[in-house]
């Protein structure tokens, strides 16, 4: 009898053992894998910035291009969220209206030296009025339609890497990176978005007219476009202003 009690409180308490929830264990897993995500995030970011820091040290434009390169494998690999109409007015819009290689577009003067430059940072995010609401269009990811150069999305390792290293020394670093990248003419500190830079976007309510406001580099512009069978095209621009 003392034998069966026995074999009957060991299987009772092994029992016990089986069913006991493994919550803990799972959130050990989660946070294990978070921080082998974060230590990944940490050594792409100290492998960029001494790739830059290497390339300016040395003035070598191989392991410039290095780094360049990287950053355009990793853009071609995401691709952006249309899920609507007015997102897709939005790209369209501004594939209209953005034009860094080719001034002439805005009434400037060619600018020959343009195509040598192999990369553009377009603009991360869009603010657009649509009727009465204000929004901006966030994680905005234009694909490449330069015949001479690639576009460079925004990708957060590659951005602070860049940022770090242009705060350093905003001239002579800018200089050196606009060997191959169309750097802005700002005095701003560690601005590296390819020039026009898109204040504003506005549509009607139809989505056949719309507004944008533009900073060509020093210059304000205001640009007019319609929607005629399902495409869009500028009809007018304005000199706003000018530093």
């Amino acid at each position: 009898m003392r034998n069966l009690i026995l074999i009957i409180l060991f299987f009772g308490i092994l029992a016990c053992k089986e069913n006991k929830p493994k919550e803990n264990l799972v959130t050990k897993i989660e946070s294990s894998e978070k921080i082998e995500i974060k230590k990944a995030d940490t050594l792409l970011k100290t492998e960029l910035s001494n790739l830059l820091n290497e390339s300016y040290e040395k003035r070598s434009f191989d392991s410039l291009n290095l780094f360049f390169r990287k950053w355009k494998t990793e853009s071609e690999k995401i691709e952006p969220e249309i899920n609507d109409s007015l997102t897709s007015n939005l790209y369209q819009i501004f594939y209209e209206i953005y034009h860094p290689f080719e001034l002439e577009k805005y009434g400037w003067m060619k600018r020959k030296h343009f195509k040598e430059y192999k990369y553009a940072i377009p603009p991360s995010s869009l603010p657009y009025t649509f009727g009465t609401k204000i929004d901006t269009l966030k994680e905005f990811y234009p694909k490449n339609n330069f015949s001479n150069a690639s576009v460079l999305n925004s990708i957060s390792e590659f951005e602070i890497a860049l940022t770090e290293f242009i705060s350093k020394d905003k001239f002579e670093r800018g200089d050196f990176l606009s060997k191959v990248l169309l750097m802005p003419m700002t005095y701003r500190e560690a601005d590296f978005k390819t020039s026009p830079e898109i204040n504003f976007i506005s549509i009607n309510k139809e989505m056949n007219k719309a507004k944008a406001e533009i900073r060509l580099i020093s210059t304000g512009l205001e640009l007019n476009l319609s929607k005629t069978k399902g495409k869009w095209k500028l009809d007018e621009i304005k000199e706003l202003w000018i530093e």
